[in-house]
C-alpha cells in the first residue's frame, strides 16, 4: 500500500541499514553455508524478529548483467554488495515485489544480496528471490546448490478459499474523498463477485451505492467530494474487497489536473490505514482490502492501472505448468499469487486461441501471451461487453518455440479479485481459421503481416489498376483500399509483435483482377537478424492464403491473389524476388527457350507483351568481350511493371533492373561492359518475374557501342 507512514518507514529504515551494512565488510564477506543463488532458481526464506535480514551469495563475472527479484506479503527491500561489502544497487517497495534490474557487474567474483523488511513489523514472513542474467550472457560454469533458508518458510498457497459471512455490529463503509472538481468514480467488488457502482448500487451481498458526485457540471464542487459504498450491520462477506477510483472527465467541462484522493474503509467499526493515490484524467487507480473470518482486516497493494497491461516483474517467476491443446487445466489467482503460467510448443503460421474463464469467487481474469523472446503479443482482459471471462482469439504465431500463458486478473499484482478458473488451449494448427486483430478495422479483404524483429517490413498491396497500397501511400480513394497499421516503419518500435494491416471495408468486395502482395524487409533498424515474417489474406472472413517465410535483409517477397468476376478468390504463387538492389531471374524457366529465342541487333527495337500466362519473352544477341551494352525496356500500357535482365554465355545473370529511377517503373541497364564474346540473353519480365502479376505492352531497345 502507498500510505504515508508506510512512506516514512522505507525513508528511515533504508539508509540506517545501508549504515551498518557499510560498517562492517569484513563480515558481509565471509561464505554463507548453503545461500549460493543459481541463475533461474527461485529460492524461498523467511524473516522474523531473531532474522531481520537474510544473505545470499552468487559467483558473477565482469560485465555480467544480472536482475534480482524478491517478491512477498510485506514491503521488502534488497541490496546488493560486491565481495568488499560495497554497495552496488539497491531498491525498495511497500508492494509485493521489490526488483533490481539491468545491474551491470564491474567485475568477477563473489557478490552478495541481502533481503531485509521495510517498516516495523517483526512477524514471521516468506519471502522469494530469484537470479536472472540477461539473455546472450554466460551463466558460471561453477554449479550452485540451491539456497537453504534457515528460517522454515511459509508454504505456497494450497488454494482459493470460498468466502464466508462475518456477522458485524455496524457494517462495512469504504469512502473515496478528493479536494477537486474532478469526476472521480468510485467501484468496490465484493468478493462474491458484486460490483457496486453509479450504474449498479445494489449488489445481492447487501452492498449499497451513494451519490455519485460530481457528474453534472452545474453541480460540481470541491469542497471535499465523496462518494460511499456501505453495507449495513448484518452479514458481509469475508474475503478480498477490490476497490476501483477512476478519473472520468466531462466531456462538457472536462478537468484536466491531477487529483488527489484518499480511501477511507471501516469494517464494523474498525478502521483500515487510509489508501491514499493521484489520479490523471482517463486513469484507474486500484487497491484492495481483506476482511478475516475473526473481523480483523488489512489493506492490499495499490497503484495506477496499466494499459494496455504489460509483463510485471513477477509475471514470469517460477516453473510453467504445461498447456495441451483442447485439455482444460484449472487454477486459482489470490492476491498472494496473482499469476499462473503455462506453456506450450508452438509452430510459426499456428493460429492459437486461449479462454480463461472464472469459476468461483470475484476472479475477473485477464490473459498474456509470451513468445519465445519473452515479448507480450497478445492479451485479452474482458471477451466480450458484460463479459468478464478472458478470451485471446485466432492469434497467428510468427515464431516457432515456447510459447508462455501468463493467467492473472485485472490490476495484476495491484488487482483485488480472487478465484478459481479454467483455462483451455485450441486451435494450434487448425487450418482455414481466420487471425484475429481486435484492435483494427474488419474488412471485405484483409492483408496483414506480422513478424517479431525489431526490423521495419514493409507491406504493399497493387491493385488491378496498378495502384498501391504501402506506408508511403497509405489509402486508395477509388477502391476504398486502407493501411490500418504499419509495423516498425521508420524503426518506430512496436509493442509486442509489429504487423501491418491493408484492408478493402465491409460491404462488397474491391474490383475483380489479380492483386501483387509484396513484403519488403526493407530496414534492419539495428536488428541484423532474419526476419521470419506470417503473411495471411482473408476474403469474407475466409482464409484465402497462409504463408510463413524468413527474409535476409533487402529481400522481396512476392505472391499474389485474384478476385474473380463471380466473387470466388483464389492465391497465386509466391516467392523471394531477390533483393532491392539485386531483382532474381531465377524463378524463371527460361534456358528451355534460349533455342527459340529471337535474336536482335544493336539499334534494334522491338515490342511485346507480358501477360498473366505469359511472363517473360527472351532475346539473344552476339556480343564481344569489351563491347558496352545499353538495354531499356518501357511500358506502354496496362499495369505492366517491367524489369530487364542479362545473362551471359554461361547462363549466368549478370545484370539486371528495375526501375530506371526514382520517378519511373521503367527498367535500364545503362552502359554494361560485356566481360567474354558470345552469346547474350536478354530476358524481357515484370516485378516479381514468375510471381507479378503486373501486365501490358512493352518496348525494348539493345544499343552496343
Amino acid at each position: 500500500m502507498s500510505s504515508q507512514p508506510i512512506k516514512n518507514s522505507l525513508r528511515r529504515f533504508v539508509p540506517l541499514l545501508l549504515i551498518l551494512l557499510m560498517s562492517a565488510p569484513t563480515a558481509l564477506a565471509q561464505p554463507v553455508a548453503g545461500r549460493s543463488l543459481t541463475p533461474g532458481v527461485v529460492v524461498e526464506g523467511a524473516l522474523d524478529a531473531d532474522n531481520l535480514a537474510q544473505v545470499y551469495t552468487f559467483e558473477g563475472a565482469a560485465d555480467q548483467t544480472i536482475k534480482l527479484s524478491a517478491t512477498g506479503a510485506l514491503g521488502l527491500a534488497l541490496l546488493l554488495t560486491d565481495s568488499t561489502g560495497a554497495p552496488l544497487a539497491q531498491a525498495v517497495t511497500a508492494n509485493e515485489t521489490v526488483a533490481l534490474a539491468d545491474v551491470t557487474l564491474a567485475a568477477s567474483g563473489t557478490y552478495y544480496v541481502t533481503v531485509f523488511r521495510v517498516g516495523q513489523a517483526t512477524e514471521a514472513a516468506s519471502f522469494r528471490l530469484s537470479l536472472a542474467l540477461a539473455a546472450g550472457l554466460p551463466t558460471p560454469t561453477a554449479a550452485l546448490p540451491m539456497a537453504e533458508a534457515t528460517v522454515e518458510a511459509t508454504a505456497a498457497p494450497a488454494g482459493f478459499t470460498l468466502p464466508g459471512d462475518l456477522l458485524t455490529v455496524t457494517g462495512l463503509q469504504v469512502a473515496l474523498t478528493w479536494n477537486s472538481t474532478a469526476n472521480l468514480d468510485l467501484e468496490v467488488r465484493d468478493p462474491v463477485g458484486g460490483s457496486l457502482f453509479f450504474n449498479t448500487p445494489t449488489v445481492t451481498s447487501g452492498g449499497q451505492f451513494g451519490v455519485n458526485v460530481n457528474s453534472v457540471c452545474a453541480t460540481l464542487t470541491a469542497e471535499s467530494p465523496t462518494e460511499t459504498a456501505s453495507w449495513t450491520a448484518g452479514v458481509i462477506p469475508t474475503g478480498s474487497y477490490e476497490v476501483l477510483v477512476y478519473y472520468q472527465p466531462l466531456q462538457d467541462c472536462p478537468t484536466t489536473d491531477p487529483a488527489s484522493f484518499t480511501i477511507s474503509v471501516i469494517v464494523d467499526g474498525l478502521a483500515v490505514p487510509a489508501i491514499q493515490g493521484t489520479l490523471r484524467p482517463n486513469e484507474v487507480f486500484l487497491s484492495s482490502f481483506r476482511v478475516n473470518a475473526d473481523g480483523t482486516a488489512a489493506a492490499g497493494v495499490s497503484g495506477v492501472r496499466q494499459d494496455p497491461p504489460v509483463l510485471q516483474a513477477g509475471s514470469l517467476q517460477g516453473t510453467p505448468l504445461p498447456a495441451n491443446f483442447g485439455t482444460p487445466v484449472t487454477g486459482f489467482i489470490i492476491s498472494a499469487q496473482p499469476y499462473r503460467t503455462y506453456s506450450f510448443t508452438g509452430q510459426a503460421g499456428d493460429i492459437v486461441s486461449i479462454t480463461m474463464n472464472a469459476t468461483s469467487g470475484s476472479l475477473d481474469p485477464l490473459l498474456l501471451l509470451v513468445d519465445p523472446n519473452g515479448s507480450l503479443i497478445a492479451f485479452n482482459d474482458d471477451s466480450a461487453d458484460g463479459v468478464t471471462n478472458s478470451l485471446v482469439a485466432n492469434v497467428s504465431l510468427v515464431l516457432s518455440g515456447q510459447y508462455t500463458i501468463v493467467a492473472t486478473r485485472y490490476g495484476q499484482e495491484i488487482g483485488g479479485t480472487e478465484g478459481d478458473y479454467e483455462l483451455t488451449l485450441t486451435g494450434a494448427v487448425t487450418q482455414g481459421i481466420v487471425p484475429d486483430f481486435p484492435d483494427l478495422p474488419s474488412g471485405s479483404v484483409e492483408v496483414s503481416l506480422q513478424w517479431a524483429t525489431a526490423a521495419d517490413l514493409q507491406l504493399l498491396v497493387r491493385d488491378p489498376q496498378g495502384n498501391s497500397i504501402f506506408d508511403d501511400n497509405p489509402r486508395l480513394l477509388a477502391t476504398g483500399g486502407q493501411l490500418a497499421a504499419d509495423g516498425n516503419v521508420n524503426c518506430r518500435a512496436s509493442d509486442g509483435s509489429p504487423i501491418s494491416y491493408i484492408y478493402w471495408p465491409e460491404g462488397r468486395l474491391p474490383s475483380a483482377g489479380p492483386y501483387e502482395v509484396e513484403v519488403w524487409y526493407q530496414n534492419e533498424c539495428g536488428d541484423p537478424r532474419p526476419a521470419q515474417f506470417v503473411l495471411n489474406v482473408v476474403a469474407n472472413n475466409q482464409l484465402v492464403q497462409s504463408v510463413t517465410l524468413q527474409l535476409q535483409s533487402t529481400e522481396r517477397y512476392l505472391t499474389s491473389f485474384f478476385i474473380n468476376t463471380d466473387g470466388t478468390i483464389t492465391a497465386g504463387e509466391g516467392g523471394i524476388f531477390g533483393t532491392s538492389l539485386q531483382p532474381f531471374a531465377a524463378s524463371l524457366e527460361f534456358i528451355e527457350q534460349i533455342a527459340s529465342a529471337r535474336v536482335v541487333s544493336s539499334g534494334e527495337t522491338v515490342t511485346g507483351s507480358i501477360r498473366l500466362n505469359k511472363k517473360f519473352d527472351v532475346y539473344a544477341f552476339e556480343g564481344e568481350a569489351g563491347d558496352v551494352a545499353t538495354i531499356s525496356m518501357e511500358g506502354l500500357n496496362g499495369t505492366l511493371d517491367p524489369v530487364v535482365f542479362l545473362i551471359d554465355p554461361n547462363n549466368v545473370q549478370i545484370a539486371q533492373n528495375d526501375d530506371a529511377n526514382r520517378d519511373t517503373t521503367n527498367s535500364l541497364i545503362s552502359e554494361f561492359t560485356l566481360p567474354e564474346s558470345g552469346q547474350y540473353i536478354i530476358i524481357a519480365t515484370h516485378f516479381g518475374a514468375r510471381y507479378g502479376v503486373t501486365a501490358g505492352d512493352y518496348r525494348l531497345t539493345l544499343r552496343l557501342n
